[in-house]
């Protein structure tokens, strides 16, 4: 066996300073791959607040993860520098595409879920909300108590930005919405555009080959999902325009579709990629 004495006259002076300088330093891009999870869990925040435009949130996400970078660098090893070199090994592959599966994944759900894919102004498209319609049944018994209570009731949504009783108001208008039958198909189009991600996201829980069976359905499901979702909208909506006798202005303001749809279309593709790549390789990624 040879010693180190004799491996370092075999190196040339450049190979031994780039050998030196590598152990020297500690890699960023490794800090990052050895927590994939956490790393997709930075970006999906980041996207998120970028989502409900929360800038100071993204600046104090932004300035966390470089302290958590510093923070693990120094417990690792003090003297080291950091760089930059992105490197991927076998186990890591895996694990790295994981965490972009199921990052986007709940990306998907999340637009879809906070109706940033598509959104529908039930008032404008005919529907009457149900908070305004307790305040007028509270209104209509001339009792002092009901008609102070409905005041209440109306000064508290103001301060919440019109958001009381969101989820009950969005139920009851989209029941209403349901009686047509261009709305009831933007419903259940809404419904599919919410389960295929949840598929995608649960699919990560389930054993092998099952996890990778069910993430290639529900991706090739949320990937032609969302790559239809802005024609059916627009066809659906003129449906239900013409139903109505609504004017396109009316329309155009009543149904809308996000750019998250757009950025969901990618997400999708990504995903589905992804699971066809892993399900040929049967996850078996060499080093």
């Amino acid at each position: 066996m040879e010693s180190k004495g004799s491996e370092k006259r075999r190196l040339t002076r450049e190979e031994y300073r780039q050998k030196v300088e590598k152990n020297s330093k500690l890699n960023v891009w490794d800090l990052c791959l050895d927590r994939p999870y956490v790393s997709v869990a930075f970006i999906i925040l980041a996207i998120f607040f970028i989502m409900i435009k929360w800038w100071l949130g993204l600046l104090i996400l932004g300035v966390a993860f470089i302290i958590s970078i510093l923070t693990i660098a120094h417990s690792r090893n003090p003297e080291k520098t950091l760089s930059i070199e992105f490197r991927l090994g076998g186990s890591r592959i895996l694990n790295l595409l994981k965490a972009i599966q199921i990052g986007a994944s709940l990306l998907l759900f999340l637009a879809t879920y906070m109706r940033q894919v598509v959104s529908i102004n039930f008032q404008t498209a005919g529907s009457q909300d149900a908070l305004n319609l307790l305040q007028g049944a509270a209104a209509s018994t001339n009792n002092a108590y009901a008609a102070e209570g409905a005041n209440a009731v109306g000064v508290l949504n103001n301060l919440l930005g019109g958001s009381l009783l969101g989820t009950y108001r969005y139920a009851a208008s989209s029941a209403q919405f349901m009686n047509d039958s261009g709305g009831r198909a933007i419903m259940i189009w809404i419904f599919f555009l919410m389960l295929a991600p949840a598929i995608c996201v649960l699919a990560q829980f389930f054993r092998e080959p099952y996890s990778r069976r069910a993430l290639l359905v529900g991706s090739g499901s949320s990937m032609v999902l969302f790559a239809l979702t802005p024609i059916l909208i627009r066809h659906w909506a003129g449906v239900y325009a013409v139903n109505h006798q609504i004017s396109q202005a009316q329309i155009n303001q009543a149904f809308s579709v996000g750019y998250m749809a757009y950025i969901a279309i990618i997400c999708s593709i990504v995903v589905f990629v992804i699971a066809v790549y892993r399900s040929i390789k049967q996850d078996n990624f060499s080093e």
